[in-house]
Order: C-alpha cells, then sequence, then structure tokens
C-alpha cells in the first residue's frame, strides 16, 4: 500500500491526541514546541536576552516532549515518503521560489504566534475542546486554503 486511507490517517491522529492528553495532560501542538525549541537554541548564544526576555520566561529554554514530538513527525514524514517512494530532494527551477516560500514560512510563523497556535493545535485540540477561537480559526484556515486554490488555479 502506498498511500494510508485519509480516514485511517485521522482515526490515528485523532488516538495520538488522546493519549497525548490523558497521558501527558496537555493536547497536541507544535508551536509551543518550536518557541522551546527557538529558546534553548538561543540560550546557547544569547543566555542573557533570553534570562531578561518575558516571552523566553513563559517558553522555558528546554528541549521538553513537545520539541521530540516535532522531530518525531518530521522523522514520521520522512519514513513515510521513503517507504511510499516519494522521497526526492527537488530543487526548484526558478530562484524566485526561495524567496516565495521564506516569506511564506516567516507569514506562517507569525501568524501562528499571532493565533496563539497553528492550524493543527486549533483544529487537532481547540475545535474537539469546542473553544471558540477554535473554531473560528478552523473557519479562517478553510477560507483561507479555499481563497488562496482558487487564486492558485488562475495563475497557474
Amino acid at each position: 500500500m502506498r498511500y494510508l486511507s485519509p480516514v485511517v490517517a485521522a482515526v490515528l491522529l485523532a488516538a495520538l491526541n488522546v493519549v497525548l492528553y490523558v497521558t501527558l495532560d496537555r493536547p497536541w501542538s507544535i508551536t509551543t514546541g518550536e518557541s522551546h525549541l527557538v529558546a534553548y537554541i538561543e540560550n546557547l548564544f544569547f543566555p542573557e536576552h533570553v534570562s531578561s526576555s518575558l516571552y523566553f520566561r513563559k517558553y522555558i529554554p528546554e528541549l521538553n516532549w513537545r520539541v521530540w514530538l516535532n522531530f518525531g513527525i518530521i522523522l514520521g514524514a520522512f519514513i513515510g515518503a521513503y517507504l511510499g517512494r516519494d522521497f526526492k530532494i527537488r530543487i526548484p527551477a526558478a530562484k524566485s521560489r526561495f524567496v516565495q516560500v521564506f516569506i511564506g514560512g516567516v507569514l506562517m510563523g507569525y501568524g501562528a504566534r499571532l493565533a496563539l497556535g497553528c492550524n493543527v493545535g486549533h483544529i487537532m485540540s481547540g475545535v474537539p475542546q469546542m473553544a471558540v477561537s477554535s473554531f473560528l480559526a478552523f473557519g479562517a484556515i478553510a477560507a483561507g486554503a479555499y481563497l488562496g486554490g482558487r487564486i492558485l488555479l488562475r495563475l497557474v
């Protein structure tokens, strides 16, 4: 089997979220782990800045389970792509694509911080908890994906 059924994948991800919540009393999140990792790395080079930052007092510079979960996501994606024979290093022909990807990544990171979480946290953790902010985020994500898809269809 080359691809995992989306229904099976959704059930497995939901089960993982339940296991995380039951065992660690925390829902699945990605951007918090990212914040911990960035604080940890910055603390290696600029400890005085980290110790004086209110942001880094909240996101303690440590390599905790959230950081390792993010590495697991990347490793799991690699293993899945490799086993599915989809792994290939692709370099865009147009060098402008690097700038587009960089700007898109910066905007996504800024949006995740502004929204106090990423799409995974809102959809997989916030919606099941009936958080109004997560329903609003889910609606905005769906609308943005639809609008972005329509724009891309016209451009391509």
